[in-house]
């Protein structure tokens, strides 16, 4: 098993900007270091800066960690890839004053990968299959991921997600994000974000994704799990320095891959990034609870992975399309299930 954590704000930033950086990280009893820094612009300057939102790196955690799954399920079959893509897209709702809406989730999500490869079609959606079911950062946002523990201010504090809500989502209401991960070799693989914002296309990137060297990846930058965790605190930052009156405040979260889940080893182990937990440390201490839970409640990345949902996948093989399906926790679970049945016969 590995944990792995990200604290913000991590040194000083550009106006409108929030630095994270990636801690060290434990493999079993193996220390990783881990010392990446990742710049989000704040939620409240959409569209201000060169730099992604945290909403497109939380899109890119997810489209990084389906590209490596699927490069590990090609490598296990024997097929030698030409090329590996993966986009994923989503609709951020906002508000009436066109910023983020407070709690909601993102909307819409959806992933195709594209692979260029000598291979039968039903070895692609074979594996395109198993990755809804066993790649981590995928099952996250399927799944739903509370944290296990929050602290704030050194005490425990509990926090109740919202319901989900339905609501009829109209274009004006949305902006379209789009994360396009592409495979290099490896582990290794890059990032691009694109969204819209008042009819201008903006674009950021490329940033890079790779594993520790203890985990078959060159260390040269965050791993998916660490993007993901870097969305999360760069969001929280930002609403908390709005809820707060003073500032001075550091936000740590992490959370743990276990690859007996990865690999179905023990069935009763998630598949998915889990044991999430957050930190919150700084001024304000006996009002900082309520401070956090009142972040929370606003943090889009939070209700996102608080409730299951459904994901939109496609599977393309040499530019056609080969399947086109929902993901849903109730399928990828029975993927597991059947994968254990047939290993105990």
């Amino acid at each position: 098993m590995a944990d792995f954590a990200v604290e913000a704000p991590a040194g000083p930033a550009r106006p409108g900007t929030v630095a994270s950086r990636t801690l060290t990280a434990r493999c079993g009893t193996t220390r990783l270091a881990r010392d990446f820094r990742l710049v989000h612009r704040s939620a409240a300057e959409a569209g201000a800066s060169p730099d992604p939102s945290p909403y497109e790196t939380a899109l890119a955690a997810m489209a990084s960690c389906v590209l490596v799954t699927q490069v590990n399920g090609f490598t296990a079959r024997g097929v030698n890839l030409g090329g590996l893509s993966v986009v994923v897209s989503a609709d951020l709702p906002l508000d009436d004053e066109g910023r983020p809406a407070a709690g909601q989730p993102l909307e819409n999500i959806r992933w195709r990968s594209d692979v260029e490869c000598v291979a039968p079609a039903e070895t692609v959606c074979s594996i395109n299959h198993l990755t809804t079911a066993f790649s981590p950062n995928h099952r996250v946002f399927l799944d739903a991921s509370p944290f296990d523990a929050i602290t704030a201010g050194g005490r425990p504090m509990t926090w109740e997600p919202a319901p989900p809500v339905s609501r009829v989502v109209t274009h004006s209401a949305v902006l379209p994000l789009e994360v396009t991960a592409v495979w290099e070799y490896g582990s290794e693989a890059s990032f691009r974000t694109v969204t819209v914002v008042d009819g201008v296309r903006q674009e950021s990137g490329p940033f890079g994704v790779d594993q520790a060297k203890q985990m078959l990846g060159i260390d040269r930058a965050p791993n998916s799990q660490e993007i993901l965790l870097s969305s999360l605190v760069a969001e929280l930052t930002g609403l908390l320095g709005e809820e707060a009156s003073v500032p001075g405040f550091q936000i740590r979260a992490a959370g743990r891959l276990d690859t007996r889940g990865m690999l179905n080893v023990l069935r009763e182990i998630p598949s998915r990034f889990h044991r999430l937990t957050l930190e919150v440390t700084g001024p304000q201490r006996s009002k900082l609870p309520a401070l956090v839970g009142s972040a929370l409640s606003r943090s889009v990345i939070a209700a996102t992975l608080a409730h299951e949902r459904t994901v939109g996948v496609e599977a393309w093989h040499n530019n056609v399309l080969e399947r086109s399906y929902v993901s849903a926790t109730k399928a990828a679970e029975a993927v597991r299930d059947e994968l254990t049945s047939r290993s105990k016969s």
